[in-house]
């Protein structure tokens, strides 16, 4: 839940830079635009591990205790996830001009996400309970997400997870990169 409020929190302030213009500023810089964004990117989510980490620290002195060696192997799964949620953040944050309306989108796309996932009830749970709602659960990208830190946890891998949000980490990288349009405040002001 951590990763997937702080991809949305990165994005939002993506649509301030743009709304502000220091990231018009940012990009008359040499350096390649799918750099720049990859850099935001990395940074939204090397954020989110630490406070995620921060939080597995407190709901250890709770005595929620992951084994040890399972903290260290869902770090991987920790990174991608934080991307695959940051690269989505950042995909929809592409399309909206105004920081208002992004944080009412936020609002529509997290709680969704997070419900209709596995974080909360596993998947076999949801089947017995309602057939559709299993097939929407297992079809959202924050189930696998969850599936696959969860597994990292345990010092396993899921591989179907980690196809879906290795895939899907790519796909809307790649959207993000090529929709990226700085220009949308300065447009908005102009008419």
């Amino acid at each position: 839940m951590i990763l997937l409020f702080n991809g949305m929190q990165g994005s939002l302030s993506m649509v301030y830079d743009r709304e502000m213009g220091s990231m018009r500023v940012l990009l008359t810089s040499p350096l390649p635009r799918g750099f720049l964004l990859a850099s935001k990117l990395l940074a939204t989510a090397l954020i989110s591990l630490l406070q995620v980490y921060a939080f597995l620290a407190i709901a250890w002195v709770y005595g929620v205790q992951p084994p040890p060696l399972g903290l260290l192997t869902a770090l991987p799964a920790l990174l991608l996830v934080a991307l695959l949620l940051s690269a989505l953040g950042l995909l929809l944050s592409n399309g909206i001009r105004q920081l208002e309306n992004f944080a009412g989108v936020m609002n529509f796309v997290i709680f969704p996400m997070f419900f209709l996932s596995s974080a909360l009830y596993p998947l076999w749970k949801m089947r017995e309970a309602s057939e559709w709602l299993y097939w929407v659960c297992a079809v959202n990208p924050f189930t696998h997400a969850v599936e696959l830190v969860r597994y990292g946890l345990y010092q396993r891998l899921e591989p179907t997870a980690m196809a879906v949000c290795v895939g899907l980490t790519v796909l809307f990288s790649l959207l993000a990169v090529a929709s990226f349009n700085p220009q949308h405040a300065a447009l908005r002001r102009s008419a």
